[in-house]
């Protein structure tokens, strides 16, 4: 189980917030050319890689599209210089379930695809589970993969809160946990019966008693909290709860970015997230953002709570996989732009973009991956 720890402990060793200072007072005004590093001199970690390709290519006739991660994931992974991808495992989004599927049992077929994908992969990919998993430098040759799930209805009971006895669905929790998942995000955008989700309700209302319960268990267990999606009032509470940092995944700041339903969060609630010693994740959306603004946002982020408090939740669809349920040799249009691009060439722009703009080495690693790294041993299983 996880170690003894308390978030007091850890902030009190990380010195958690103290970065945003320094970080402004190491930004030069005029940043100099770009680092000489690129993708492979990091342990990048992608915060958030949907079921969309999956999804698309099982759908498809031909027998190795149906051990996607194995056949085409893994290694555009490994040659863009991604070390771990965060993928979540089912949940509540639709999406992670392949349409309509009831929320556990889709749950339990997306994981058990992604499980028989990664056993045919002769080590190409593993997956982590404890802090005796985590890599101590970029991986070269292979792929960790880092389960999460996007959105608790997966463990609730059909039954409204008071009538079930949440014991019965922590069970689900931890089985969960036993077939490896190691990160629960709380909500998708909708209402489940551990908390609003935020395209429901932008503020929504406080965890529920049973989320709360959630929280305690996931803490006790070892695994990553995650607040993605979740209501405004969800996020203070739920950084209230924890007594680990909790994690934004994939959400860029409201000031930036103004989506519908609205999703992004607020200064307020990205303070909230680092002072826990949590990581909020920007991420590219394609038509809506472009690189610069995602610097920008970065740069913003750095000063607002510290670089050891920023994570990269996707930087768009490479040209193997251009949109949604597309993937190479079955296109229905021409792509430009990102997703023209390969992965490698997304991370090569996007490190580039951050050095220029005064961007150390040292904080280009940490919120590549570093801050992931510093979470992941507090919070993981020691073995």
């Amino acid at each position: 189980m996880a170690g003894s720890n308390t978030r007091r402990d850890f902030l009190s060793h990380s010195g958690a917030l103290m970065g945003a200072g320094m970080l402004a007072s190491a930004l030069p005004h005029n940043a100099a050319a770009a680092t000489s590093k690129g993708p492979h001199d990091f342990i990048i970690v992608e915060g958030h890689r949907d079921m969309w390709e999956l999804s698309g290519r099982t759908r498809l006739k031909e027998a190795a599209q149906h051990a996607p991660i194995t056949n085409f994931v893994a290694q555009r992974l490994i040659d863009g210089g991604v070390s771990v991808c965060i993928m979540p495992a089912g949940g509540d989004s639709l999406d992670e379930r392949d349409g309509t599927e009831a929320a556990f049992e889709g749950s339990m077929r997306v994981l058990d695809l992604m499980l028989s994908d990664i056993d045919k992969s002769a080590g190409k990919v593993s997956l982590i589970k404890t802090r005796a998993d985590l890599p101590s430098a970029p991986n070269s040759g292979k792929v960790q993969v880092f389960l999460d799930i996007e959105g608790g209805a997966c463990i609730q009971a059909n039954e409204p809160e008071p009538r079930f006895p949440p014991e019965r669905s922590l069970a689900l929790l931890r089985q969960f946990f036993r077939l490896g998942v190691r990160g629960l995000q709380l909500t998708h955008n909708g209402r489940n019966q551990l908390a609003d989700g935020r395209g429901i309700d932008k503020m929504g209302s406080k965890l529920t008693q049973f989320g709360v319960a959630v929280i305690e268990e996931m803490n006790r267990l070892g695994m990553m909290v995650g607040v993605s999606h979740l209501s405004a009032n969800g996020v203070f509470h739920a950084a209230e709860v924890s007594k680990t940092p909790i994690v934004s995944t994939h959400q860029n700041l409201e000031r930036f970015v103004q989506s519908k339903p609205l999703v992004e969060i607020t200064d307020e609630e990205a303070k909230a997230i680092a002072k826990t010693g949590g990581i909020v994740g920007i991420r590219y959306i394609v038509n809506v953002t472009t690189y610069k603004q995602l610097v920008d946002e970065v740069e913003y982020l750095a000063k607002l709570i510290g670089p050891e408090h920023i994570g990269v939740g996707w930087l768009g669809h490479d040209k193997a996989n251009p949109s949604n349920r597309e993937t190479e040799g079955h296109f229905s249009r021409t792509y430009s732009g990102v997703e023209a691009e390969t992965m490698s060439q997304h991370w090569t722009n996007f490190i580039n973009m951050l050095s220029e703009r005064g961007f150390t080495d040292e904080h280009i690693g940490m919120l590549l991956g570093g801050n992931y790294m510093r979470v992941w041993k507090q919070i993981l299983p020691r073995a």
